[in-house]
């Protein structure tokens, strides 16, 4: 009895300190939401992995898949950067990003670094895993910042996975299951994009009333 008591009132506790390990800051001087049309997301470079690339086609297909923004073409992108004799890593500076932008007729450019999370499930390895990711959204037309999407390191306690580890009482759901599921770049993808979408029809709402 003490122990399912103790249980509860630990998933409680976590209940109410639940928090999103991302974090969205948009920009006052300029309305992203006008901004946002046609989007170039450039290859990450992720510390520690070899899949930046494919961590920045996950966001294109995320904001492609909400039928709100238009998505550069993966090859358009890379035959530019061939031409402009510019990395496809991930290290390239903002002034180059936004006169690509520029040449690809974007809007709105998306570059992105950070580092891979080292985690293990039943003795393996599992891959794919991000800790610490910031992603700045640059104005082809300006070079100004219209927004920053910054993950900090840790379990993602918001949401489904609050419900998936109270749900089994953390038997089938455990704290590390929690840090992986959370730490997917495929869904880290899903999170960035739901949060930028969600923070501009907030600030949208806002002026309507």
């Amino acid at each position: 009895m003490k122990k399912s008591l103790a249980l509860v009132i630990a998933l409680a506790w976590i209940g109410v300190s639940a928090c999103s390990t991302i974090d969205v800051a948009l920009t006052k001087k300029v309305d992203a939401s006008k901004k946002l049309n046609k989007v170039a997301v450039f290859p990450f470079e992720v510390k520690g992995a070899g899949w930046g690339d494919e961590f920045s086609d996950a966001i294109s297909h995320c904001f492609f898949k909400t039928g709100r923004v238009e998505v550069v073409e993966r090859e358009a992108l890379e035959r530019i950067l061939r031409e402009q004799n510019l990395s496809m890593t991930g290290l390239i500076d903002d002034k180059s990003a936004v006169k690509v932008g520029k040449l690809l007729g974007a809007d709105v450019i998306l570059v992105g670094r950070g580092s891979a999370l080292r985690a293990s499930d039943k003795g393996r390895e599992v891959p794919n895993l991000i800790d610490t990711f910031t992603l700045k959204a640059l104005s082809v037309e300006t070079g100004d910042i219209l927004f920053i999407v910054r993950k900090e390191p840790g379990r993602e306690w918001s949401g489904r996975y609050y419900a998936k580890f109270c749900c089994s009482l953390s038997l089938i759901w455990d704290r590390n299951d929690i840090l992986i599921e959370s730490s997917r770049y495929d869904d880290i993808s899903r999170q960035i994009v739901y949060k930028v979408l969600a923070a501009i029809d907030e600030i949208e709402k806002k002026k309507k009333l």
